[in-house]
């Protein structure tokens, strides 16, 4: 074969083998395009499902959520005013303070005998939570159900006077040291921290209220009464006291710190007893109602004769726990404060403890402070107090 022919062989050839090849490589991206398809079609579906799953857990996740917060707010209920409940628990004290912003403080928790009757209060009250809890001093009186307290209820902070270095040689008849480390096991128990409680220490902080430890002052004292937890709550225009079991001698320290004490009500120091309540600090505090929380017929006999009196010459209105059972307390913060007792106490034994905004309530205030003429007639007007209790303890400031 001559050259000529055989170019022309490879000429002709060289046009077959391009398309041959150009044809496989179409072939092989459609295969590859089809197969990446059918892939993608049998992926969708899943994926889709997943989506669809995701969608609803998601769904139901926000539908609890939105469950959980609408079931908080309905626990936290903002209150219109400030709420305080000085409770009966006969011979100490326990005080229950409800914050408009829901949420609560509780002083003290009475004697161990009383546990019961103050958890169940407690429960009345729907309290599942004590946001602040102060026990203010190691008296068996006042934390002798502090241990109940803590196992029944959410606890949030924890305050107490340092005492652990005086307790164990203090008082052992009294049973002061088993009972303060019965409080400080519940503590452990629930892995909560005790924060101390002394002077300067702020527990709650709003634009409206504050909660502030204006006492102990000092970190040694003879007298463990003196290392009691006194705090000054300002509400508003109008302000409360809870002066615990603090004495004189730690008055005496309060007002050489140039507190401002001036309060509309304050809780009678160590039960009313003449220890406490000194002249010269309830001339200072110049409150216009006093509670004291003691026992009916206690074997300490409080309240003191010496401290009524300096109530009296102040001219403070005086409710008793032992009297009037447990007093609720509500306040605006401005020019409105009410007093509630749960009972009406005996004319002979008790101070006026109302005082009416109105001249018709206030008639009737006066009509009902009037010694009665006989039993029958006494009778009749016990029973009409019992029914207008809540009016009649009605004040305007």
């Amino acid at each position: 074969m001559s050259n000529s022919n055989k170019n022309y062989n490879r000429r002709a050839g060289t046009p077959s083998l391009i398309v041959g090849l150009s044809l496989a490589v179409i072939a092989a991206v459609i295969a590859l395009i089809v197969s990446s398809q059918t892939n993608r079609n049998q992926e969708q579906k899943p994926v889709a499902q997943i989506s669809s799953q995701n969608s609803s857990v998601v769904s139901t996740a926000s539908r609890a959520e939105s469950s959980e917060d609408s079931k908080k707010e309905e626990e936290t209920i903002k209150r219109s005013g400030l709420e305080i409940r000085y409770i009966d628990v006969g011979q100490g004290n326990s005080t229950l303070v409800l914050l408009p912003d829901g949420k609560n403080l509780l002083i003290d928790a009475g004697p161990k005998e009383s546990s019961d009757k103050l958890v169940s209060y407690l429960k009345n009250e729907k309290i599942k939570k004590i946001d602040y809890l102060i026990a203010t001093n190691a008296d068996v009186n006042d934390i002798g159900g502090m241990s109940s307290v803590i196992e029944n209820f959410d606890i949030g902070r924890v305050y107490a006077p340092n005492v652990e270095n005086i307790i164990n040689s203090y008082e052992t008849e009294k049973n002061v040291a088993e009972v303060y480390k019965s409080f400080t096991n519940a503590l452990s128990a629930k892995k909560l921290i005790k924060l101390d409680a002394s002077s300067g220490t702020h527990i709650y902080f709003s634009l409206s209220l504050t909660v502030d430890i204006i006492s102990p002052n000092d970190s040694a004292y003879s007298d463990l009464n003196n290392y009691s937890t006194a705090v000054l709550l300002k509400y508003g225009q109008q302000k409360f006291i809870f002066m615990s079991d603090a004495e004189n001698y730690s008055e005496q320290e309060i007002i050489d710190n140039g507190i401002d004490v001036t309060s509309d009500v304050i809780m009678i120091g160590n039960h009313g007893g003449s220890a406490a309540s000194g002249k010269s600090f309830i001339k200072a505090v110049a409150p216009k109602y006093a509670v004291i929380s003691c026992g009916a017929n206690n074997s300490e006999g409080y309240p003191h004769q010496e401290t009524l009196k300096t109530l009296e010459q102040n001219e403070t209105k005086v409710f008793r726990t032992d009297l009037n059972g447990t007093i609720t307390l509500k306040s605006d913060g401005m020019d409105e404060l009410r007093l509630t007792p749960e009972k009406q106490a005996a004319k002979e034994n008790s101070t006026p403890i109302s005082e009416s905004s109105s001249s018709e309530s206030s008639t009737d205030s006066s009509a009902e402070s009037q010694p009665s003429g006989d039993e029958s007639e006494n009778s009749t007007e016990s029973e009409a107090s019992q029914e207008a209790t809540e009016d009649s303890a009605t004040s305007a400031i």
